[in-house]
Order: C-alpha cells, then sequence, then structure tokens
C-alpha cells in the first residue's frame, strides 16, 4: 500500500487491534489507540500495562489492524500492518508529551480528563509516562472492516503470522465456525473484537476468545468471559477504576525506576 495512504489511515483511525506471537501458546491480543511517531504506527500504554508492552515487544511478530471504523476520519482504511515492534520505556513522559499526547487527546475521549490542560497533567502525572510501541512494519495489506458482533479479528500462528477479519456465525458452536480464516494456516489462534460506546468511549470492553485454529473453524475452544459492552459505571465506579489504574501505573514505574 502507498505509505501516504497507509500515514492517512492510522491517523484518522480511533481504535485498533495490536496482535503478536507468543512462543507459549495463542497469539497475544489487546485494542489499542493507534498513534504516530516519525510517520510510523505507534501504540502508547499507560505503566499499568508493561508486562504486556514487553511481552508484545519481546515477539519476532506483531500485527496493527485497523478493522473498526467507529470513531473514524474520511482516510480512515481497513488495512493489516505486520513487522516488529520496538518498545521505548518513556519513563518521564517527556515523549509522549511532546510527540503523542495530543493524538491521544484528539482520539480517545477519556484522556481529556486526565490530560487536556496543564493543570490535569499535574495531577495526572502518572499518566503521562507511557511505554510506546513502535511497529517497523514491514508489510501492509488491504484488511477487512468489523461491522457488528459476529466480526472479528483472527490471528494464527503456524509458525507465521497469520490475521485475518472473519465472522464468527454462532459464538455459541463447538467447534467454532470461523468464515473468510486463512485457508493453508493451521495453529493456535485468537479472536479479538471490540465493544466501544460512541462517541465517549467511557465504556470499553475487548473480548478475546483462543484455541487452535484448522480448515474454518476453532477447537479447544476458551471462550472470553464476556462480548458485551459494560454497564454504565456509577460515579464511584469510574472512582475506583482511575485510582486502580493509578496505582498500577505508579507501581510499575517505582519498580523500573522511574518514580
Amino acid at each position: 500500500m502507498d505509505p501516504t495512504s497507509v500515514e492517512a489511515a492510522f491517523r484518522s483511525a480511533g481504535v485498533a487491534e495490536l496482535l503478536w506471537r507468543s512462543p507459549d501458546g495463542p497469539p497475544g491480543a489487546i485494542g489499542v489507540v493507534p498513534l504516530l511517531l516519525g510517520g510510523k504506527p505507534t501504540v502508547a500504554m499507560p505503566w499499568a500495562h508493561v508486562g504486556t508492552a514487553r511481552a508484545a515487544a519481546a515477539s519476532d511478530t506483531a500485527a496493527l489492524v485497523l478493522s473498526d471504523p467507529r470513531l473514524a476520519g474520511s482516510r480512515w482504511a481497513p488495512l493489516v500492518a505486520t513487522g516488529r515492534l520496538t518498545l521505548v520505556e518513556d519513563g518521564d513522559g517527556d515523549l509522549f508529551t511532546e510527540e503523542l499526547l495530543a493524538q491521544e487527546v484528539r482520539k480517545h475521549p477519556p484522556a481529556r480528563a486526565l490530560a487536556d490542560s496543564p493543570m490535569l497533567r499535574r495531577e495526572h502525572w502518572w499518566y503521562l509516562p507511557r511505554l510506546v510501541l513502535v511497529l517497523d512494519a514491514v508489510d501492509v495489506v488491504p484488511g477487512g472492516r468489523r461491522d457488528g458482533p459476529a466480526d472479528a479479528v483472527l490471528g494464527v500462528d503456524d509458525g507465521r503470522l497469520h490475521v485475518r477479519t472473519v465472522r464468527v456465525p454462532d459464538w455459541d458452536a463447538d467447534p467454532l465456525p470461523v468464515l473468510d480464516g486463512p485457508p493453508e494456516a493451521s495453529g493456535p489462534a485468537v479472536l479479538i473484537g471490540q465493544e466501544i460506546s460512541v462517541p465517549d468511549v467511557e465504556r470499553w470492553t475487548v473480548h478475546t476468545t483462543t484455541g487452535r485454529y484448522a480448515d474454518g473453524g476453532l477447537t479447544g475452544v476458551r471462550p472470553a468471559a464476556t462480548r458485551q459492552l459494560e454497564p454504565v459505571p456509577g460515579l464511584f465506579a469510574r472512582m475506583r477504576r482511575q485510582r486502580s489504574l493509578e496505582r498500577a501505573c505508579i507501581q510499575a514505574l517505582k519498580a523500573a525506576g522511574h518514580a
């Protein structure tokens, strides 16, 4: 794909999926806010997710997937960018604040309550240090668009990472039917989907289902705990969630010698 179109698609995207090969089982998979650093697809995780960031960076292959048109701008396009991740442990938050914060605040409304002014950034200083994962893409191909809860992104590891947008006609079936998967691939696999509240993104449920993929189906299925959008949180639930994130970020920063 044309590099200018790829950069424009990532600049327009509101959410994405990050998948990576794992040495011990199915590919890892999380939902992320896609950013750009120096024109390269990038993810910037709070330090609460240090284990996930380091695991993804240790993998020999990762893919950033644009499959969800929600919250996207006019130049969005579904695509799969595959390569290797480089991790920058931004312990003081300077890189994130100078290069990425404006993008995150624009794309991810919950960030505005924590970092949309100098006063908020002082109060929530722990939110600014980030684990910055930069994808050195060696292959970018058109992808498939997810249009509803039957659609998911499939990652299969058969020595290579195969990524496709697929449809699951019956999530309760066993084996689990998977339409439009890679025809020749077989191996440990993950299905990832996302449900978000639009436009505030206050609620964001990322669900993963794992098993072994072959011949258009998943066996040995380990289903997600839920695929439903989380309920609207009350005031105290919001406070507890933020406090939990704050504690986890500070603990990880201290353990890494950054706080």
